[in-house]
């Protein structure tokens, strides 16, 4: 089914998304700022049943005692299978799976402002942690995402990876990182139409958002809002809710806007 935007969703009267099922399970991969703000946003929903985080640090000391926290690294396929395996251990269906995980920059990497800044190396780190991830999820959750229920598995974009809206250039590597992330999406919808009928597949925008990621490139002239992280998170949970069951291969931005590809 083509996407509706989430909008006229959300003004239907029947609640049918896996976040109006009694009791969900949820797994957020990646515990940044954005993905810790999910956390926070879906503990506070009654409805929630289980929650489990992949991180690749330690647990954090102040997670609440009621979250699952595996470890894993997010550029090994081997991690990434073994924690789909964890979890299937301990949950025998996922209703919303969130991939939080992306890269701007690093100590050893800028996003360049010139053809002459780019390199094989930072292309391939921007495009394993920004576009490969997504498939290797698919693939390792795919058994606990088809099932009878309405599900989700949603992961975070950037307005920068539209082709159609690059008018400045600049940042390379990021920007065709994240493209590759939303075709490998698109066509992941296009295949889960069929063989994953109750999961809506969507790319999602979290807006500029305080965060490590971002923060280098805000300044006292940034003329764009600049969302706090439990702000954009809360947003993403909303357009989650718009979607029914069916709708997929979308890409929206934190209010609900659909943003070409």
């Amino acid at each position: 089914m083509l996407a509706t935007p989430p909008e006229q969703s959300r003004s239907a009267q029947d609640k049918t998304g896996c976040l109006h099922l009694p009791a969900f399970n949820a797994v957020i991969v990646g515990n940044g700022a954005i993905g810790g703000a999910l956390l926070e946003c879906l503990l506070a929903n009654p409805r929630l049943n289980r929650v489990m985080v992949l991180g690749r640090r330690r647990r954090p000391a102040d997670i609440d005692a009621s979250v699952d926290y595996l470890r894993f690294d997010a550029l090994d396929p081997n991690s990434i299978s073994s924690a789909a395996a964890k979890v299937h251990q301990q949950l025998d269906h996922v209703h919303l799976l969130i991939n939080t995980v992306g890269m701007l920059h690093s100590t050893e990497q800028q996003p360049e402002k010139r053809l002459r800044d780019v390199s094989a190396k930072s292309l391939q780190q921007s495009f394993m942690t920004n576009a490969v991830l997504l498939p290797l999820l698919a693939q390792s959750f795919s058994p606990l995402m088809r099932h009878a229920d309405p599900a989700v598995l949603a992961s975070l974009s950037a307005r920068v990876g539209s082709i159609a809206d690059n008018r400045l250039g600049g940042w390379y590597s990021y920007r065709a990182s994240k493209a590759a992330h939303n075709m490998l999406l698109q066509t992941l919808s296009r295949e889960w139409s069929l063989s994953h009928r109750n999961v809506s597949v969507v790319a999602l925008h979290p807006g500029t958002v305080e965060s490590p990621l971002s923060s280098p490139f805000i300044s006292t002239t940034y003329g764009k809002r600049v969302l706090s992280a439990k702000e954009s998170a809360s947003a993403l949970l909303a357009v989650i809710e718009g979607l029914r069951p069916g709708e997929t291969g979308a890409f929206y931005d934190w209010q609900g806007h659909s943003i070409p590809w």
